[in-house]
């Protein structure tokens, strides 16, 4: 399966996260609610702003700028 950035990513899909880089407060905010290499997750809503992503403990609202160094 090919990687896409989360930011590409279509609503209503579930995804695994690949890998994740970028900024090392950024990183250890989704990590404390499991967002991490090898989670899986919802995106529930998005825009061209930001992005509504989700997993089995809770919901997040990040920037598309974060979640382009996300990949699917």
């Amino acid at each position: 399966v090919m990687k896409q950035a989360l930011s590409t990513a279509e609503s209503g899909k579930r995804y695994t996260i690949k890998w994740m880089f970028g900024n090392k407060n950024v990183l250890d905010f989704l990590h404390q609610y499991d967002f991490k290499e090898g989670s899986i997750i919802d995106v529930i809503q998005q825009n061209r702003d930001w992005m509504i992503i989700g997993n089995d403990g809770c919901r997040l609202a990040i920037g598309c700028d974060v979640a382009a160094r996300i990949q699917v």
